[in-house]
């Protein structure tokens, strides 16, 4: 992750390791503002943009999965949680805190400092058992999101170039 200037927001690109955390971070988005606008249609853009990626039975696991991070932060979290549009190529300090969690559930780290910094208290059993589900749905799909490499050189069924976000 590129440590950047405190006067702009890092872009998704440079604060994203992988196309798995842009996947995850822009149905976040979508399932987010679907609980803010009351809109069925954000969550059908979440699922849309999974199952364009992992298929119409991995992409609405790993939405759901997701889902449940975002309950889970409603539940849990002390104050207002800042998220931008899912087509945004920026990243909220918000939304940096919840890659970080996300990280680290992926790489078996601890979470209990990723937690606390997200939920704003050190007790939030419900996010941090949410974060290792979506790690578990992650890496069960692992082989079907491209990475940046295999995007620039053209992955199967993408055009070469062609972006998740």
């Amino acid at each position: 992750m590129t440590v950047c200037s405190h006067d702009r927001l890092p872009t998704v690109a440079e604060f994203c390791p992988d196309d798995a955390a842009v996947l995850a971070l822009s149905i976040v988005r979508s399932v987010a503002a679907g609980y803010m606008t009351g809109d069925v249609a954000c969550w059908d853009v979440a699922h849309a943009g999974a199952e364009s990626v992992l298929g119409d039975l991995d992409g609405p696991a790993l939405v759901a999965a997701l889902t449940a991070v975002v309950r889970a932060l409603r539940v849990e979290r002390t104050t207002e949680w800042s998220f931008l549009p899912a087509t945004c190529c920026r990243v909220t300090a918000d939304e940096q805190a919840l890659i970080r969690l996300l990280q680290s559930a992926r790489c078996g780290g601890d979470l209990g400092p990723c937690v606390a910094g997200l939920a704003g208290t050190t007790v939030a059993p419900r996010l941090a058992r949410a974060a290792l589900n979506v790690a578990g749905v992650l890496e069960r799909v692992k082989v079907q999101i491209p990475n940046r490499t295999s995007r620039s050189a053209g992955a199967p069924g993408r055009p070469q170039g062609a972006a998740i976000h």
